[in-house]
């Protein structure tokens, strides 16, 4: 490279990698080493620069122990395309409980790392001492608001509240019986209940039983309808259109005799009859936003990055209990 370009490696290398001494090279070498670079192919080892920045073009993803399904692999997907476009590779990492983090950090040393999940004060405390940028998609970072995205308590608010300002006081909270799945359940529910105390509700929480038993489904949709429960918050889509199932069978009618929200958006959740109410993800959005936190470490600089994740579908399967429309 050095060669076809007549100069010294040592100004290639000044060149490449925007070296602070490249402003002394005159401008026609420097145009004379980047053009003999692109008709090369040749792009600087991202080594080398790790090695000379102290850090790496990688940025981290710290992914906890379950499946990373539906709209989450897809905001997944987008952020890696953001970051790539950047000249940013993100690599996954499956931790496991419990483990430390300190050996990770030191066998990538990366530039930045995006938690799916809670990180701990301590987590966050190593990442700074280590001058890694840290942000968290569905969970929180210790004392960084601007950098934390989704509370899985707004998602039960948002459904919650989409309900009650139809009419609806008396719900049930129903999530799956997979108990790995306690860590999303568990604040949904919390979220659905604080809002429904506010308007004086009241609610109730039921699981599915393992294998999704239509006939224990069916017998419980019975017996709570009868009880005065008019409207369910389900823990995801899937849920939903499993209550909704389960209630024609039974003759009961969404959203006459019971109303369904549902979350995440999913493509059945349109192509449902009726089409279920549901909390969807703006997930390009979301992409953009963690992307963008990543670039400002980049170029040190930090500006507010708002999260504005989350928005209602208001579609068919909610009854406006004062209306009677639904």
């Amino acid at each position: 490279m050095a060669e076809a370009a007549g100069v010294s490696r040592t100004t290639v290398s000044f060149v490449l990698n925007d070296h602070p001494n490249a402003g002394a090279i005159p401008e026609a070498t420097r145009r004379r080493v980047l053009a003999t670079a692109e008709k090369l192919g040749y792009t600087p080892s991202p080594e080398a620069r790790a090695l000379r920045s102290g850090r790496s073009s990688v940025v981290l993803c710290l992914m906890p122990d379950w499946p990373i399904t539906g709209p989450f692999g897809v905001l997944l997907r987008e952020v890696s395309s953001e970051l790539n476009a950047v000249g940013l590779t993100m690599l996954f990492h499956q931790r496991s409980p419990g483990e430390d983090l300190t050996q990770v950090f030191g066998a990538l040393t990366p530039r930045a790392v995006v938690a799916i999940g809670e990180l701990s004060p301590a987590e966050v405390d190593l990442a700074d001492r280590r001058g890694i940028t840290v942000t968290s998609f569905m969970g929180d970072v210790p004392n960084r608001e601007d950098v934390s995205a989704l509370k899985q308590t707004e998602i039960g608010r948002l459904q919650a509240d989409a309900l009650i300002k139809h009419g609806h006081t008396s719900l049930a909270y129903v999530s799956p019986a997979d108990r790995a799945l306690d860590w999303f359940s568990t604040p949904r529910l919390e979220g659905a209940r604080n809002q429904l105390s506010q308007a004086g509700g009241r609610l109730i929480h039921w699981r599915l039983p393992p294998g999704n038993n239509r006939s224990a489904v069916r017998k419980w949709l019975r017996r709570a309808t009868a009880d005065g429960l008019t409207g369910i918050c389900a823990y995801n889509d899937e849920v939903a259109f499993a209550l909704m199932m389960a209630a024609l069978e039974e003759g009961l009618s969404v959203p006459t005799d019971v109303s369904v929200v549902g979350a995440d958006d999913s493509p059945f959740s349109r192509l449902a009859r009726p089409a279920i109410t549901t909390i969807a993800f703006r997930l390009n959005k979301e992409a953009q936003r963690l992307a963008a936190i990543v670039t400002d470490s980049v170029e040190e600089q930090v500006k507010p990055r708002p999260s504005t994740l989350l928005t209602l579908k208001m579609r068919d399967s909610v009854r406006n209990l004062s209306t009677g429309a639904g």
